[in-house]
């Protein structure tokens, strides 16, 4: 602050300087006399000190001002707005890893909503049998398709290597027919298990062994007349001989297929079939009994006995006795039939002569459920 106090200063010290009169040009007063310097320099210090009281009274009015102590010099304020350009950037950083944060936490849930939703899914398609059947249907037909898929793209190379080692490169078109002849029946072959499997039936030994000629055949004609023709050198006997091990591995899958959907088809068509009585038949039921306790009445005639084989109830004696239609009495009937032959079977081979070991178990067994029956 002395520094802005010694330029006023000097200012007035040039404010302070007397300018002449215009009588005193040339140095002399109007009478003659010397000029009297004295008092205009003594004025001009008066208004100095003056100025310099005024401005003493200023500085001691204003020195302590806290404003002086607050103002911060330009280089505080370059600092102040790095430090604030800091604390921005630290606070924008922590809103996109906030915001960031929740972002994932919205996915997380939305994920585990998804897996939850599979699985509900998954458990009802599981514990219905329907569902599990489609689905385990329809990913049988899909693996079941790319075998005869690879058998077809084998049968396009050999028919044309048969067809050059057979008839030769310019040989009639016929020859290109020779080869499909074996592996067309191969997919026939392949088919038919793929529809044993789907009734839940046994694939024939036969058709095992089928398979396995074919594909031989298929192997010997794509080797054998192009080495006869061309010579069995390694590198093409190699290249000829790939791709009917590769129709050959198809076949294998394709039973490795069969054998390994046909038990859970079983399964599958065992929990779908009814296990539990339906209406009509525990109307059968109630019917048997009821025929039996009249045929055991004498109210309907009782059934010839021939040998091994038990007569027929009368269905009309049936249908008049309790007064029900033509086909509740024929049911009745035919359970009564039914129920009567097995009595007599299992009656004759528990009373029938039995050697000593395992047959007479199967008597005493017999003998029980007979028993229990009646």
């Amino acid at each position: 602050m002395n520094a802005p106090s010694n330029g006023r200063s000097q200012a007035w010290l040039e404010d302070l300087v007397l300018a002449p009169s215009p009588g005193d040009a040339d140095g002399a007063s109007s009478d003659g006399s010397a000029p009297d310097v004295a008092g205009p320099r003594l004025i001009g210090e008066a208004r100095l000190l003056a100025k310099e009281m005024e401005q003493a009274r200023a500085v001691v009015a204003l020195q302590d001002d806290p404003a002086l102590l607050d103002a911060r010099s330009s280089r505080e304020r370059r600092a102040d707005r790095k430090v604030t350009e800091k604390l921005r950037g630290a606070e924008r950083a922590e809103r996109r890893r906030t915001r960031m944060a929740e972002i994932a936490a919205v996915r997380g849930e939305r994920r585990e909503a998804g897996w939850a939703h599979r699985a509900v899914a998954n458990r009802d398609r599981l514990l219905n049998p329907d569902r599990r059947l489609t689905s385990t249907y329809r990913r049988y037909v899909g693996l079941s398709m790319v075998p005869p898929l690879l058998i077809a793209a084998g049968v396009l190379f050999m028919a044309v290597t048969v067809h050059d080692g057979v008839v030769g490169v310019d040989g009639p078109w016929y020859g290109y027919l020779i080869e499909p002849l074996a592996s067309v029946l191969l997919v026939v072959s392949l088919f038919v298990g793929f529809t044993a499997v789907q009734h839940g039936r046994r694939i024939p030994r036969g058709l095992y062994a089928l398979d396995a000629v074919l594909a031989a055949a298929s192997l010997a004609l794509t080797v054998v007349p192009w080495g006869v023709r061309y010579g069995f050198d390694l590198g093409s006997t190699l290249a000829h001989v790939l791709p009917p091990l590769l129709v050959a591995a198809a076949v294998v899958v394709q039973h490795v297929l069969h054998s390994v959907f046909r038990p859970i088809f079983a399964d599958l068509y065992d929990e779908l079939t009814p296990a539990r009585l339906d209406e009509t038949a525990a109307d059968t039921v109630v019917l048997y009994e009821r025929t039996r306790r009249a045929v055991a009445d004498g109210h309907i005639p009782a059934p010839a006995v021939s040998g091994e084989r038990a007569g027929s109830v009368s269905r009309e004696a049936i249908r008049k006795t309790f007064g029900i239609g033509k086909s509740r009495a024929q049911l009745a009937g035919d359970a009564y039939d039914h129920v009567t032959t097995f009595l007599h079977r299992t009656t004759a081979a528990a009373t029938a002569p039995v050697s000593p070991g395992v047959s007479s178990v199967a008597g005493r067994v017999n003998g029980a459920r007979v028993a229990a029956l009646a």
